[in-house]
């Protein structure tokens, strides 16, 4: 009975490890984003798009942007498949050559339509999407990994190891471009019936959507859930007659029904979290300490549209703030939703995006959105002060008593106070190592070595771990070590280390791989 327990939760933290890996993995291609709306807008008609020089037009530079928005699926395709591999460029290939057999099977078998001079081609109401470059990014990742090192007779050798990542792939994508070819018109349609769904709720399925992406960051699954409303909602037809999907998309092809389920988030990020940092600063009782680590998060909030530093230095010490931020968040995106309040972002909801698209021809009541903003700004400031105040929440600068962590406890450990380690771990060198390869050492440490670590991924503001066991994890290490928080659900474990997780991880797979790694 044990054993059977045993195995489905692991299998069950195998699946949940593998959904982030593909989180994180997703904000590789999304990052991309930003570039493209930013020359897809600033080459519109009211913009530089009106401009002649000559000859030349500038609204070849709309044309750039929407380039990469066309090309998206196989943009994911590469992006994934480098996040999941470790950044392997025969993975990336392998992608390509996938997707491009993937897509032109796909389009083979799905249903055709007849053209007015009676060609057929494939329906272009269906549609993977995305989702097509995310499947062909997971299958070309994985069978990288299975295949890379593989070793052939001796008169095929030239076609072994990383060579043979590409052809393997051609081949499994030609076989998936035939089962979905078959299998996805059907879906396509439980999908597009899901989505009118969502949209006949209003109000209430904006709402739902808002309090879902906030709840889902300490898993990173959000990403996930933003795939679709982003990138799948809906369809339309733009200008060149090209049909689009998710509400994204829609939004820069000039869909005047697109951008409900990203206008609700310009008011959390641009007012509410900055107000809810001046909150918690007037609150601590090291305001100093306090406005160190929150200013500049709450102007990276305000500008960039980057909320984790400031939602990771409230999540894992006062959690009960973190669903009233989820609540707040869904109600923003329902009273836009009501007040057709219509804007998109190609990065994040900042007030870059907000500038740029604020004359954008389907833009709706963005003055009104502003008004809405300052409103969430006065209510995340007197709710948080009433919850931290309430309950003595251990907010940043006011929770060294009730966490056991000192007032600084959230900033790097290059600009934190020194702190006594009593098992701080050190290896001779003949040259010092720089203080990041020292933290990840440490950090590695804490993790219980590296035969605890199955594997290791950093991400924006976190390193995600598959460990062999979780309870070799030394948590108030690790917090003493810069963690704001360890979040472990099995054999799964998340370590916040902020904007440097990234480059830790790096550092400590480097370490990994090392044979005289003191442990």
């Amino acid at each position: 009975m044990s054993s059977v327990t045993r195995s489905s939760t692991s299998t069950g933290d195998r699946i949940l490890g593998a959904l982030q890996s593909v989180g994180r993995s997703l904000m590789l291609p999304i990052a991309v984003l930003p570039a493209a709306a930013l020359l897809l807008r600033l080459g519109q008609a009211d913009l530089l798009g009106s401009i002649h020089w000559g000859v030349i037009h500038l609204d070849w530079i709309a044309k750039a942007g929407d380039a990469i928005f066309s090309n998206l699926p196989l943009i994911f395709a590469i992006g994934i498949a480098i996040g999941l591999s470790g950044g392997e460029g025969s993975a990336a290939l392998a992608a390509v050559v996938g997707f491009l057999v993937f897509t032109a099977v796909f389009n083979n078998i799905i249903p055709q339509v007849k053209a007015a001079d009676g060609t057929l081609s494939p329906d272009p109401n269906i549609s993977m999407g995305v989702l097509s470059g995310i499947l062909i990014g997971i299958v070309s990742a994985s069978l990288y990994k299975k295949f890379h090192d593989l070793r052939l007779p001796d008169y095929l050798g030239f076609f072994g190891g990383r060579r043979f990542v590409p052809i393997v792939t051609a081949f499994v994508a030609l076989l998936l471009g035939l089962i979905f070819g078959i299998i996805w018109p059907p879906i396509n349609s439980g999908i597009n019936a899901f989505g009118t769904g969502i949209v006949s709720l209003g109000a209430v399925g904006a709402g739902i959507y808002g309090f879902l992406n906030r709840l889902l960051i300490p898993t990173g699954l959000h990403h996930v859930l933003n795939s679709y409303f982003w990138f799948q909602l809906g369809s339309f037809k733009g200008p060149d007659g090209t049909i689009v999907h998710g509400d994204l998309n829609r939004y820069f092809a000039g869909d005047t029904s697109a951008g409900y389920y990203m206008a609700g988030f310009f008011p959390m990020m641009m007012f509410g979290l900055p107000a809810a940092c001046i909150a918690m600063i007037r609150h601590a009782k090291y305001p100093k300490v306090a406005a160190g680590i929150l200013v500049s998060a709450a102007v990276a909030s305000l500008v960039t549209g980057i909320t984790e530093p400031i939602e990771f230095a409230f999540l894992f010490v006062a959690p009960l703030l973190f669903v009233v931020h989820a609540i707040l968040t869904g109600t923003a995106l329902a009273v836009c939703y009501l007040l057709q309040i219509k804007i998109g972002f190609g990065f994040s909801a900042g007030l870059i995006d907000f500038l740029i698209n604020f004359n954008k021809s389907n833009t709706t009541n963005p003055w009104l959105l502003l008004l809405v903003g300052v409103v969430y700004g006065v209510i995340y400031y007197f709710v948080f002060s009433f919850f931290i105040v309430r309950f003595n929440l251990g907010t940043p600068g006011r929770g060294e008593e009730s966490t056991g962590l000192a007032p600084d406890w959230i900033l790097p450990e290059s600009q934190r106070k020194p702190v006594a380690r009593k098992d701080a771990t050190s290896v001779a060198t003949e040259e010092p190592e720089d203080k990041e390869t020292t933290l990840a050492r440490e950090v590695l440490s804490a993790l219980g070595g590296k035969e605890n670590i199955e594997s290791l991924e950093g991400c924006i503001t976190r390193l995600r771990i598959f460990v062999n066991q979780s309870d070799k994890i030394d948590e108030p290490r690790l917090k003493s070590l810069g963690a704001s928080g360890v979040i472990k659900k099995g054999k799964i474990v998340q370590v916040v280390m902020g904007t440097q997780s990234d480059r830790i991880a790096s550092r400590i797979n480097r370490l990994r791989k090392e044979d005289n790694i003191g442990v």
